[in-house]
C-alpha cells in the first residue's frame, strides 16, 4: 500500500539581478526526473511512497536581512507566497515544505526547521547538492539521523581549535548519515572515511554545476524502524539464535525491485522500543547505491551491512551502524557490539548473498580455489602427423605446459569491517614451507632431491596467491596459509600441482577435432558434449585424480556410444576415434575397471588376454556388463574381477556369456557381492550397500 506525502515546493528569489531557474530544470532536479530528489524518495521506498499532488509555486522574490538562518529563509519564502497568493491558501492540504532559495550565498543556513506548522527542508541553489536536498527531504519525511562511528559530522567549525567527535551521522551506509557517512578527519586521529556517493547526470540550467553528487539509499534498518510498511514482504524475522545454532537468510540486494532483501534479528525480552534489535542488509553499487566501492579504503564497500537498534538519549530509537562484511575481502564475519552474535557470509553472488548468524564463533581460514591453467609453453620431441575421422591433419605429440593456479582465502572469527582501527590480521603463505615474502618474487620450493623454482604474487588487498611453474616440470607441493588477530592463529593447506606435460593433440589442432565432431553429430544427430573432454580436466587436482577423471569420462563416453539408437558402425567407429584421441594413453578396459572399483588377483597379462577373447571366455562380456551395471558409480571397496567371474560361472546352472545380453544382471550382482564378502569377512546381502554413488 503506498502512502500519499504532499510536499510543497516553494522557490525563493533572495536576490532579482539573477535570472530565475527555468521551471524544466527545477521539475526535473525536485519533481519527476529520472535522478530527482522526490523520485530518490520513490525508489528507495520500493514505491511506497509518492508525491502525487505536490505542488511547485510560481517563483517569489523574497528580501533577507541580517539574520539568514534556515528559519528566516523558510518564513520569509512562505510570507512572500502566501503575500502573492492569499485566497485560497497555498498550504492548506500540505505535508511539508521544500524551499528552494536562490542563488544562496555563503553563510546562508540550509537543512531541517520548521515554518507555518510544516516539516521544511531549506535548500541553497547554488550551494546545496542532491545529496544534501535528499537528506533534508529526509527529515521532512519523518527519518532521523543514524548513529554509528565515531565522526566529525557535528563539528560544525572544523577550523576552530576545538574538534567534536561523536557517533551521530555514524554509517557509511544511510542517507540520513550523509553530513559525514561516519567519516573522521580532523585531528591526530586515527582517520577514516567513507564516499558512497556517486555522480549523476547534469541537468541543464541548474546553477550548481557540483549538485549532482547524489545516493546512496537509505538503510533498510532505517527504513524499517521508521516505516515499516515500505518493507512488506520483503522481511524475514528470527528470535537472536540459541548457543550452537544457527539462524540462516538468504538476501537480495537494497536495490532490487523483489526478494528479501533484511533480515531483522530480535533479542530476548525485546522492549516496545526494539532497542537491541539487529538489522542485517546487502549493499551493491546498483541504482543510488551505485558510489558503493569494491574495495578499501573506503569505508563504504559493497558486501553485507549490520546495524541495530540504539534507544539514544533524549532522542529516541535510532539505527546505530555495527560493521559490514566487504564483497571483496579475505573476512567472511563480523561482531555484532553489544551482542553476542557473529554474522557471517556464506555465499555470495551479484544478486544475492547467504547470511548464517551464530553466537560467538570459532577461528577458521579457508582456501578457495580461483583460475587454474596448464599452458602449453613448447614441443617435447617430434609431432607426429595425423588426421582426425573427418580427413583433418591434426598434429599429435608430447607438449610442454606451464601451471598457474590462483589460491584465495576466506577467514572466520578475525573481524569484519566493525571498527576501521581495529588492527588487521596478518596473512602469510608457504609453498612446499618456504615462505612467500612480500607482494611478488620466486621460491625455490624442494620436491624430493630437487628444488623447483616458483613465480609468486600476492594481491595486496585480499592475499590472494597466484603460482606458476616453470614449462615441462611435474611434481606437487603443499601450500599453506596462517592468518594471525588477536592473539590468535589459523591455517589452511591446499596442493600446487605442476602437470608439467601432456601427450595429446595440438592445443592449435582442437578446434579442428570439435569442427569434426559437429560435422559428425549432425550427420548422424548425436549430442556431442558427452564425447568432448571437459575442461579443465578437472582444474586443480593432481596428475593421478586428471587420469582418474579421465577415465571415467571415457568410460561414460564409450558406454553412451553403446546405447546410441540407430547409430550406423562408421558413425559409431568415428565418434570412438574422436573420444580415444583426445586421451594419450587411451584407456585400456582394466583402467575403466579400475575406475569404478573393479581391481584383479591375477596376473595383469593373463587377465588382458582374457579380456581380449571374446570367443573363448566369458571376460569381455562379463566386463562390460559389470560397467553397465554399475553406470558411472563406483564400489566402495575393491572386488576382483576374477573372483566376479568364478562366481558367476559356478552359479547355478553354470552360465558363460559370450554376449553382454546374455549376463543376467541378478546373477552378477550376487556374485559381486559374494566377492566383496569373501575378501572382507563379511556377510551382505544388498548389493547396493557397495556402492559409494558419485
Amino acid at each position: 500500500m503506498t502512502k500519499n506525502v504532499r510536499l510543497g515546493i516553494i522557490r525563493a528569489r533572495h536576490n532579482s539581478a539573477v535570472p530565475v531557474i527555468p521551471d524544466a530544470a527545477c521539475i526535473a532536479m525536485l519533481m519527476t526526473g529520472e535522478h530527482a530528489v522526490l523520485k530518490y524518495w520513490i525508489n528507495t521506498t520500493r514505491g511506497h511512497l509518492d508525491f502525487i499532488d505536490s505542488p511547485m509555486f510560481p517563483w517569489v522574490d523574497v528580501t533577507l536581512g541580517a539574520d539568514t538562518s534556515r528559519a528566516a529563509q523558510a518564513k520569509a519564502a512562505v510570507d512572500a507566497l502566501l503575500a502573492k497568493f492569499p485566497d485560497p491558501n497555498p498550504l492548506a492540504g500540505l505535508d511539508g515544505l521544500i524551499v528552494l532559495i536562490h542563488p544562496g550565498a555563503a553563510g546562508f543556513g540550509a537543512g531541517a526547521t520548521g515554518v507555518a506548522g510544516l516539516p521544511t527542508a531549506v535548500l541553497s541553489a547554488g550551494f546545496s547538492n542532491h545529496t544534501f536536498m535528499c537528506h533534508e527531504t529526509g527529515h521532512v519525511l519523518g527519518f532521523p539521523h543514524t548513529f554509528g562511528l565515531d565522526n566529525n559530522g557535528t563539528d560544525w567549525d572544523p577550523n576552530d581549535a576545538t574538534i567534536i567527535v561523536g557517533p551521530e551521522y555514524g554509517s557509511p551506509y544511510d542517507l540520513m548519515s550523509s553530513a559525514s557517512f561516519g567519516s573522521r578527519w580532523l585531528g591526530a586521529g586515527p582517520t577514516y572515511s567513507a564516499s558512497p556517493t556517486f555522480a549523476g547526470p547534469a541537468i541543464a540550467g541548474w546553477p550548481n554545476a557540483g549538485a549532482f553528487s547524489m545516493g546512496p539509499h537509505l538503510s533498510r534498518a532505517n527504513l524499517h524502524l521508521h516505516l515499516p510498511d515500505a518493507l512488506a514482504g520483503r522481511v524475514v524475522e528470527q528470535a537472536f539464535p540459541q548457543p550452537g545454532a544457527t539462524v540462516t537468510a538468504r538476501l537480495v540486494p537494497v536495490s532490487a525491485s523483489t526478494g528479501t532483501c533484511l533480515l531483522i534479528l530480535h533479542p530476548p525480552g525485546e522492549p516496545p522500543s526494539g532497542a537491541g534489535r539487529v538489522y542485517v542488509e546487502y549493499r551493491i553499487p546498483e541504482g543510488w547505491d551505485a558510489g558503493l566501492d569494491p574495495v578499501g579504503p573506503s569505508l563504504s564497500r559493497s558486501g553485507v551491512v549490520v546495524h541495530s537498534l540504539v534507544d539514544q538519549p533524549n532522542v529516541g530509537p535510532r539505527a546505530w551502524y555495527r560493521g559490514s562484511i566487504p564483497t571483496v575481502s579475505v573476512d567472511r564475519d563480523v561482531t555484532v557490539a553489544m551482542t553476542p552474535l557473529v554474522v557471517r557470509t556464506d555465499n555470495v553472488d551479484d544478486h544475492w548473498v547467504d547470511v548464517a548468524v551464530t553466537v560467538g564463533t570459532g577461528r577458521r581460514v579457508d582456501i578457495v580455489r580461483g583460475n587454474h591453467t596448464d599452458d602449453m609453453v613448447g614441443v617435447i620431441g617430434e609431432l607426429q602427423q595425423s588426421n582426425s575421422p573427418c580427413g583433418d591433419p591434426i598434429r599429435k605429440g608430447s607438449f610442454a605446459t606451464a601451471t598457474t593456479d590462483q589460491f584465495g582465502l576466506r577467514t572466520i572469527g578475525f573481524g569484519g569491517v566493525g571498527e576501521p582501527v581495529a588492527p588487521a590480521a596478518t596473512v602469510s603463505w608457504t609453498v612446499g614451507g618456504v615462505p612467500a615474502p612480500g607482494p611478488s618474487g620466486k621460491v625455490d620450493v624442494p620436491v624430493g632431491d630437487v628444488s623447483f623454482p616458483i613465480d609468486y604474487t600476492i594481491d595486496p588487498v585480499v592475499f590472494e596467491l597466484q603460482l606458476t611453474s616453470r614449462g615441462g616440470e611435474r611434481y606437487e607441493t603443499p601450500v599453506a596459509v596462517t592468518v594471525t588477530g588477536d592473539g590468535a592463529s589459523a591455517t589452511a593447506s591446499a596442493t600446487f600441482s605442476a602437470l608439467g606435460w601432456f601427450d595429446g593433440i595440438h592445443p592449435d589442432d582442437v578446434e579442428a577435432l570439435g569442427n569434426c565432431l559437429r560435422r559428425i553429430a549432425d550427420r548422424y544427430r548425436v549430442a556431442p558434449p558427452p564425447f568432448r573432454k571437459p575442461s579443465p580436466d578437472p582444474p586443480w587436482t593432481p596428475p593421478m585424480l586428471r587420469r582418474l577423471a579421465d577415465v571415467r569420462w571415457f568410460d561414460k563416453a564409450v558406454r553412451l556410444l553403446d546405447e546410441l539408437p540407430g547409430l550406423e558402425a562408421e558413425g559409431r567407429n568415428a565418434l570412438l576415434q574422436i573420444t580415444s584421441s583426445q586421451i594419450q594413453p587411451v584407456p585400456t578396459m582394466l583402467d575403466r575397471l579400475g575406475a569404478d572399483g573393479i581391481d584383479f588377483s591375477v596376473p595383469e597379462a593373463e587377465l588382458t588376454d582374457w579380456l581380449g577373447d571374446p570367443e573363448f571366455t566369458p571376460y569381455p562380456a562379463m566386463a562390460e556388463a559389470l560397467l553397465k551395471l554399475l553406470d558411472g558409480n563406483r564400489l566402495r571397496r575393491p572386488v576382483f574381477l576374477d573372483v566376479i567371474v568364478f562366481n558367476y560361472e559356478n552359479s547355478p546352472g553354470n552360465p558363460s556369456p559370450r554376449r553382454v545380453e546374455d549376463v543376467d544382471t541378478r546373477v552378477l550382482k550376487a556374485a559381486v557381492v559374494e566377492g566383496s564378502n569373501d575378501r572382507y569377512g563379511e556377510a551382505g546381502s544388498d548389493f547396493g550397500e557397495l556402492l559409494s554413488v558419485r
